[in-house]
């Protein structure tokens, strides 16, 4: 194994995620023909024989870019476009030629483009993270683009104090497959792909230097109205003049939120004249005196701040440059909705949860934010009260066309993530409630009351409280009440009833001088095991 190979894939090292392609649900794509893994952790050690069996394409496999520190020396943007028959690779290798960035893009597993940075040195994950999401705009990619590491922080379960990987990305060079591509498109042999990495490793100070001359260069040449706010409208206050700019009203609208902040008295005469001197159009054209007139009334009475969801403006967004500018995002009197990406559907059972990533007001860190229902997402009010609770903040609220362009773009972003095999906690419950039917009988009263199990014409009975207890000791989550409606919900077939009237049988039918019970009745037909035949061995002969 290439000793380079392991010294630039590094980071969180007692953990690696696996692309199972064999895994029984794994399913093949209706529309590449291909097979779609199962991806999911294997929490086992990164060695060198588990690179080694991904370059020889064995398994394949992936890792979080972040340690627990906090640090990483490596990160990806992940292209993945919407229609991959058209997509044009050409165009990322020529802009990173452009402007000599140290990018390497690799092919993609599903067909996209991994754009991958390697550092010297571990360093802050948050500014990886940060100089990645400067570059979108000169890609032309939107915010919510993929970034590695998803995670800037790894953190540590309280209740089992074991650390929670988060997400992975998949490696390159697996088996002949996911190569580097060269300035021609061609690709790389895994040797030449190391020695361009060895060139293009970055130091911190390479990647503030690069950021600085990116920044500037936004800036650069903008009318004195944008130079300290956002970057976005500078960037579109260049654009604006060509004929081919779609989004003059949404312009329009948030200059005049910038000039009303920075202008406060003359903020009226600014949006007047912006038609004229940033679209080069007379006042008979789309912006009439009459529109005019009116726009400037209405927003007279309004505090809203900038519509940064929105295109043209999301497209060009830097969170990262704007909310230091004294005009910027931050400034408002209402402040704007921080990004929502990332979503996901985690299927656990009939009743998914969800999870998404929500920017800080530092335009850098981002938090993970949990909703127990769709109903949970899908309400404004409880969904900013989950992200007070996550990131430290809480949000404005939001109406009507703003608030379904938040939600629109977020689901954008929706993926689906199936817990690793042996850890759902309906794969944990149906494990310990196997072991439960299938543990001690109750032969008497005594027994039946701490917790033994009654079998009765194809019944188990117990005691719901003794069983709530075993599954706590296997770090289980949820309340009591939720744990009852998820054995009903999941063993419907089993006939799950809770019974608050149920006694020890005595040997004399009728009779009973137990006391009553509050149990749990479930049929046993799914959990019964298969005995297994032991055929005793008289010599040793038949061994052979």
């Amino acid at each position: 194994m290439d000793k380079r190979y392991i010294k630039y894939f590094d980071g969180y090292r007692e953990a690696y995620g696996l692309a199972d392609f064999e895994h029984e649900e794994a399913k093949i794509d209706p529309e590449s023909g291909k097979k779609r893994p199962v991806y999911r952790w294997n929490f086992e050690p990164l060695t060198e024989e588990i690179y080694n069996s991904h370059v020889e394409g064995k398994i394949s496999i992936g890792i979080q870019p972040c340690n627990t520190d906090k640090e990483a020396r490596l990160g990806v943007i992940d292209i993945d476009p919407k229609d991959y028959a058209d997509f044009d690779k050409k165009f990322f290798i020529d802009k990173i030629q452009e402007f000599d960035l140290p990018l390497i893009p690799v092919e993609s597993k599903s067909g996209g483009l991994h754009l991958w940075i390697f550092i010297e040195e571990f360093m802050s994950a948050k500014d990886v993270v940060s100089f990645l999401t400067n570059l979108l705009p000169l890609f032309k990619l939107k915010p919510n683009t993929e970034i590695f590491p998803k995670q800037t922080e790894l953190t540590r379960d309280e209740s089992t104090g074991k650390i929670g990987p988060g997400q992975f990305i998949n490696l390159p060079y697996y088996g002949g497959e996911r190569k580097g591509l060269n300035v021609d498109g061609t690709s790389f042999t895994l040797d030449n792909f190391l020695q361009l990495v060895e060139a293009n490793t970055v130091s911190r100070e390479d990647l503030k230097q690069i950021t600085e001359g990116i920044d500037r260069k936004i800036y650069e040449g903008v009318n004195g109205d944008f130079i300290d706010g956002p970057p976005c409208m500078a960037v579109l206050s260049k654009l604006s003049k060509e004929k081919n700019f779609d989004g003059k009203d949404r312009f329009m609208y948030n200059y005049h939120v910038l000039v009303k902040m920075k202008y406060p008295d003359t903020w009226e005469d600014k949006v007047k004249n912006a038609p004229v001197k940033y679209f080069e159009e007379i006042h008979g054209n789309a912006w009439t005196d009459q529109k005019l007139k009116s726009k400037i009334k209405s927003w007279a009475k309004t505090e809203k701040g900038y519509t940064c969801n929105q295109d043209p403006l999301f497209e060009h967004c830097k969170k990262g440059i704007c909310v230091k500018k004294k005009f910027g995002v931050l400034s408002g009197s209402k402040g704007s909705y921080p990004g929502l990406t990332n979503l996901r559907k985690i299927e656990i059972f009939e009743e998914p949860e969800y999870e998404f990533d929500v920017t800080k007001p530092d335009g850098i860190g981002k938090a993970t934010v949990h909703c127990k229902s769709i109903e949970h997402l899908n309400d404004q009010r409880k969904r900013r009260n989950a992200i007070a609770k996550a990131a430290g903040f809480l949000p404005p609220l939001i109406k009507g066309d703003a608030e379904q362009t938040v939600m629109d773009e977020l689901y954008k972003t929706q993926t689906t993530v199936s817990p690793p095999i042996g850890t759902s906690p309906k794969e944990k419950l149906h494990d310990v409630l196997h072991t439960k039917i299938n543990g001690p009988k109750a032969t008497t009263d005594a027994a039946f009351k701490t917790g033994s199990v009654l079998i009765e014409e194809g019944y188990a009975y117990f005691k719901f409280d003794k069983f709530y207890d075993r599954l706590k000791a296997k770090d289980w989550k949820y309340k009591e009440e939720k744990t009852g409606r998820m054995m009903e919900s999941i063993y419907k077939s089993c006939d799950v009833q809770f019974l608050d009237q149920k006694r020890f049988p005595t040997k004399e039918k009728g009779k009973y001088t137990a006391s009553v019970k509050n149990v749990v009745q479930i049929n046993i037909k799914d959990f019964e095991e298969v005995p297994i035949h032991h055929t005793k061995i008289k010599h040793k002969t038949e061994i052979m």
